[in-house]
């Protein structure tokens, strides 16, 4: 009889004491991640950072080419349409040529003689109105399409609209003519863009030479909008990106948390706010850090669930670190 009664007693301490905290194995995973937009279009020069490295607020992440436009032509430019800084979609400036007339030219009133018809792009040619030959320049022959030609001045005073004549000889010699035409202006040379202008080279009445930097277009660099672990970044050197593409993922210093996967039969033990201890992989009992449940979600495997738990603030943790959790 008494031995029943050890027995039974024995049974009761077992049942009144407490049973040792469960074990669960998890991983440091992004509790929150940052979004990280291109502020401008853009083809990608190089990545600047790696993929699991800490970064500051503002650092470059990825940097972008501009692409530079240059003048296709001698001239003044004559209209600016944009600044530095804005988003454009259509011309950004327009240049006036030196030469500020052009000539459009046949050869059916030339002398005729097998000379007077023969002309050479480059050749120099007088050029007098058929009024009364008070308006004169000198050109020279630019374009030459069968007996059709384009005569570019160089100098003097004519009128848009004018009949002229041109001759081979500044003393307009009749027997030298070589074709008559009428003047017409230089065309202006637009300039159209569509993108974020990043600089301006010129102003309106500047001179520019033909190869001279006019604007850019794009460039700069992606930035860290905070600081943080780069979780991901998917541009790469020679793509394109749009302005506002999401191009990489930051997970800011204090949303590393801890990820665990509990069966549907434990899970109710677990509810949000309770403490937790987490231990890392090499790390004591006596390190562990405390934590908090912050959030209970459904797993992608059926019956199980994934616990978050978020570390005491100042943790700053890496990804993908092994932990075991208790509760």
């Amino acid at each position: 009889m008494l031995k029943r009664w050890i027995c039974l007693l024995l049974a009761l301490m077992g049942l009144a004491t407490p049973a040792l905290a469960e074990v669960y194995a998890g991983v440091t995973a992004a509790l929150e991640t940052v979004p990280i937009c291109a502020e401008a279009a853009g083809t990608v020069a190089a990545v600047e950072a790696e993929v699991g490295q800490r970064v500051e607020s503002g650092q470059a992440l990825a940097a972008l080419k501009s692409e530079k436009v240059f003048a296709g032509q001698d001239g003044t430019v004559s209209l600016v349409e944009a600044n530095a800084g804005e988003d454009v979609d259509g011309t950004v400036l327009e240049i006036a040529p030196v030469e500020r007339y052009t000539i459009h030219c046949t050869v059916d009133k030339a002398y005729q003689s097998a000379a007077s018809t023969l002309l050479h792009s480059g050749e120099t040619v007088y050029i007098k109105c058929t009024a009364d030959g008070t308006h004169r320049a000198v050109g020279v022959v630019t374009q030459i399409d069968g007996s059709e030609y384009r005569v570019l001045t160089l100098g003097g005073e004519l009128y848009v609209g004018e009949a002229v004549y041109l001759y081979r000889d500044g003393d307009f010699t009749a027997s030298l003519r070589v074709g008559a035409g009428t003047v017409v202006a230089s065309d202006t040379q637009v300039y159209e863009a569509s993108g974020a202008l990043s600089r301006l080279c010129v102003a309106a009445g500047d001179v520019v030479e033909r190869g001279q930097l006019l604007y850019e277009l794009g460039g700069g660099s992606v930035e860290a909008a905070c600081a943080g672990i780069l979780a991901d970044i998917s541009c790469q050197p020679g793509e394109s990106v749009a302005k506002g593409q999401v191009v990489a993922g930051i997970v800011p210093e204090d949303a590393v948390g801890v990820e665990i996967e509990v069966d549907e039969a434990q899970v109710s033990r677990i509810v949000v706010g309770d403490a937790a201890s987490l231990t890392f992989a090499g790390q004591e009992d006596e390190c562990a850090l405390p934590g908090t449940v912050v959030e209970i979600l459904d797993a992608e495997t059926l019956g199980t669930y994934i616990v978050r738990i978020k570390p005491e603030a100042g943790a700053q943790l890496p990804l993908g670190m092994s932990v075991e959790a208790r509760f």
